[in-house]
């Protein structure tokens, strides 16, 4: 039962991180490495869980932009990505 405790507060400690991803933030890698460099301090850890939980995150009509502008920005005669992998390469 001891050993549960340490990995609770490793769990905690990424909490906010995972709310962004879960979110799909705009800034969930930032807030990844301010969890990760100031996390252990209260005040680094609240910071990062507020910027996740109370941040903009991305919304289906902002991907569509992000879509529409990724295909308009594509040399001519290439083919665009399938539209699944359009969150992966901005």
């Amino acid at each position: 039962m001891a050993e549960l405790i340490p990995l609770t507060f490793i769990v905690m400690y990424i909490v906010p991180f995972c709310i962004a991803a879960a979110r799909a933030h705009d800034a969930a890698v930032p807030i990844f490495v301010v969890n990760v460099l100031f996390g252990w301090t209260i005040i680094g850890w609240l910071a990062a869980f507020a910027w996740a939980a109370l941040g903009p995150a991305e919304t289906p009509g902002s991907r569509a932009r992000s879509a529409r502008r990724y295909e308009k920005n594509m040399p001519s005669g290439k083919t665009p990505m399938p539209r699944i992998l359009h969150n992966f390469t901005d």
